[in-house]
């Protein structure tokens, strides 16, 4: 079967950290937090918040 997702790397990072503790706080946009370390996910490219978004 063909691979129909779009930015595979990207989608395997995120796996990646999932898998060590981080969580989805938000989906839209998607917001990856842990603790105080917030990355957001945006044009296909995760960016690092140095303050969370999350209340």
């Amino acid at each position: 079967m063909k691979e129909q997702r779009h930015l595979p790397a990207l989608r395997a990072h995120i796996e990646t950290l999932l898998s060590k503790g981080w969580i989805i706080s938000n989906r839209s946009p998607l917001t990856l937090q842990n603790g105080q370390r917030c990355y957001l996910v945006s044009h296909g490219m995760l960016i690092s918040d140095s303050i969370s978004r999350v209340a």
